[in-house]
């Protein structure tokens, strides 16, 4: 997810009908320059070599979404397949969950089925210690930054929908990242971007990456 604005421009996108490494390329209305979706950064065109600011994000499912904003609203749109889900968590080898650092940058991943297996992830990679927690079967995910006040804290599962830090043991919410009970009640870890992605496509535009399998 991105911010549409650049110097003070409001943008806005389209797809382009063009593919770029077998990856999808958008297209702004107001000048015409071609956008990797993956990187978020202008390929051709007038914005060429600019990129995007990336926003955090969330890949959840519909009633989980709904359970903790029971007043939100949805962008009505016409959808052209009812397969997206079902091939997802059926082949869950041929999708990461990627931890999107910038263009030009490492940006790791961490394989789908791991998380499935694995829903409190603790890594580091090139420098950014990372978490990243995941729903059944893998069905949402989110990133945060591991970094806290006085130190670098890794996490566990401790039941559905909470996990444990090694150094308070306080508890806390695996979808939000913020501490429920303990020492640390109140704190929010720092949410880092992610994606999910074709395990291909996430080689192919983030070769220094490491993907966690």
């Amino acid at each position: 997810m991105y911010a549409r604005t650049i110097k003070d421009r409001e943008l806005n996108f389209q797809v382009s009908g063009l593919l770029w490494n077998r990856s999808l390329v958008m297209r702004d209305v107001e000048t015409n320059s071609l956008w990797s979706h993956l990187l978020g950064k202008a390929m051709r065109g007038e914005f060429k070599g600019i990129e995007l600011k990336i926003l955090p994000g969330v890949m959840t499912t519909w009633s989980e979404w709904c359970l903790r904003h029971p007043r939100t609203t949805l962008l009505g749109m016409s959808r052209t397949t009812r397969s997206y889900r079902e091939a997802l968590w059926k082949k869950p080898r041929q999708f990461v969950y990627g931890v999107h650092l910038g263009a030009d940058r490492p940006s790791p991943a961490v394989a789908l089925k791991r998380l499935q297996e694995e829903p409190v992830f603790n890594f580091e990679s090139a420098g950014h210690l990372v978490l990243v927690t995941a729903g059944e079967k893998g069905t949402r995910a989110r990133a945060f930054n591991r970094k806290l006040k006085g130190g670098v804290s890794s996490f566990s599962a401790a039941g559905q929908g909470v996990m444990t830090d090694d150094r308070t043991f306080s508890r806390w919410d695996v979808a939000t990242g913020e501490c429920l009970e303990g020492k640390l009640k109140g704190t929010v870890l720092t949410i880092l971007p992610g994606t999910l992605s074709f395990r291909s496509a996430w080689q192919e535009f983030f070769p220094e990456g490491r993907i966690f399998e």
